[in-house]
């Protein structure tokens, strides 16, 4: 259709608008844990350095050395894995637990349990990776557990692939 405004020519061309949403960086924290030796009960450190390969940690989680602080609510997908090795010529069996808790929460967000075996060997134990799902709120704040009933010092976290010892959380859904 062509129409005259001021003597010249014009043409309706029909326009379409679309609204995207903008982009978000996800709320999300993945953590190594630090080396030492292994006491039951303890509260192990976490480990994020720039540059460490898989680590990650967004501007939303605070952390430090045994807490982090989530500073956006909703619905996570919470995660971990660790190892142990016998560094002594002998180790007793038993089972360790790693959880994340919740402060003032008596209930664990998440568990991550491991059977140690009877012996001395270089093969580390390692868990299962264990996930859950859990509300967290703004200002929450979160610390690692380990629990269990080993006695003595000959176990630590596998240091041969230091990357298998990890905590992580990631935003699924909004609060």
């Amino acid at each position: 259709m062509y129409s005259y405004l001021s003597g010249c020519p014009s043409v309706q061309v029909p326009i379409w608008l679309s609204i995207c949403p903008p982009i978000q960086a996800a709320t999300a924290a993945h953590l190594l844990l630090s080396a030492g030796l292994l006491a039951v009960p303890s509260r192990p450190n976490w480990r994020y350095e720039e540059g460490i390969n898989g680590v990650f940690l967004s501007d939303d989680v605070q952390m430090t050395d045994k807490e982090l602080r989530v500073t956006a609510g909703g619905l996570y997908l919470l995660y971990g894995q660790f190892a142990l090795t016998c560094t002594a010529p002998a180790c007793p069996p038993g089972t360790v637990t790693l959880q994340l808790q919740r402060a003032g929460s008596l209930r664990p967000l998440l568990t991550v349990p491991l059977a140690l075996p009877d012996g001395a060997g270089s093969d580390p134990a390692r868990s299962d990776l264990a996930q859950a799902i859990g509300q967290l709120q703004p200002g929450d704040v979160l610390s690692l557990v380990l629990a269990g009933d080993v006695t003595g010092d000959g176990w630590q976290l596998a240091q041969d692939e230091r990357e298998g010892n990890f905590v992580g959380l990631l935003r699924i859904a909004g609060g």
